[in-house]
């Protein structure tokens, strides 16, 4: 019997760890690495509430690593991205608490009825500006979006989270006119701060399964290192892409669903 756990085990870690790193990977690039994560830890048999514990924990430290990357790039705002951040932390809190009140079944559920509402923005969202035309957005105008990116990130990312990455980048390039790249930088501090309020809500509400988590921590973090990387390089050319790869995945995963 404790044979055939510990196969079990490795067997779900074999699975896992791979998963994690090309969701941390894509998630580092242009957001939605939670489309692949949260699933994967679902597929394994993990009860919902761990799940989302255990892919909290692991999408903070890989966008922790993002964020640094980007952050000693230069391509994060620092006063914008902190601010934000702030909005956000309080939010998630907030919608951390509902989750873990909600039952299973009513968490898959609203899970499944997010997706299409992520694949729709990247679908729309045809064009990016190329170019950074952030100081065009100043006064209150500014601290007004910058409240209503904190409030849309901590919401949505605390209730679900899957697409929340790719959320922020189209919320930065359409109102605060951020290029694509600059947007991913930022993207990245929100989600932090984010996963980071969520991770505290799981670990005080004990569902952080850590013999899953803190291993498949390790391949994310390792994805993001790689992620960022390419996205820094590569720039807006490479992000853009992605995003459609992210809706493609979004639509094939909501037929199989229905099906």
């Amino acid at each position: 019997m404790l044979l055939e756990m510990s196969m079990d085990y490795i067997t779900s870690l074999l699975f896992l760890c791979p998963i994690m790193f090309l969701a941390s990977f894509v998630d580092a690039i242009s957001g939605g690495g939670g489309l692949l994560s949260l699933p994967a830890y679902l597929f394994t048999g993990m009860p919902v509430h761990n799940a989302y514990a255990c892919n909290k924990l692991c999408c903070n430290i890989s966008t922790a690593m993002s964020a640094g990357r980007y952050l000693k790039n230069n391509l994060i705002d620092k006063k914008a991205a902190f601010f934000v951040g702030a909005v956000t932390f309080c939010c998630s809190v907030l919608a951390s608490k509902i989750v873990l009140w909600m039952p299973d079944r009513a968490l898959s559920l609203m899970l499944l009825g997010s997706m299409p509402f992520v694949a729709i923005l990247i679908l729309v969202n045809k064009k990016y500006p190329k170019e950074d035309h952030s100081d065009e957005v100043t006064g209150n105008r500014k601290i007004g979006f910058w409240i209503f990116t904190g409030i849309a990130m901590g919401a949505y990312d605390g209730m679900l989270g899957p697409g929340s990455g790719t959320l922020a980048i189209i919320i930065y390039t359409k109102l605060l006119k951020y290029d694509l790249t600059r947007a991913s930088g930022n993207a990245k501090v929100a989600v932090f701060s984010s996963t980071l309020a969520g991770t505290i809500s799981y670990l005080l509400a004990g569902k952080i399964l850590w013999n899953y988590a803190l291993p498949v921590a390790i391949c994310g973090v390792l994805g993001g290192y790689a992620g960022s990387g390419m996205a820094i390089r590569k720039g807006a050319r490479f992000i853009r892409p992605m995003m459609l790869v992210i809706a493609a995945v979004l639509i094939v995963k909501l037929i199989f669903e229905m099906l």
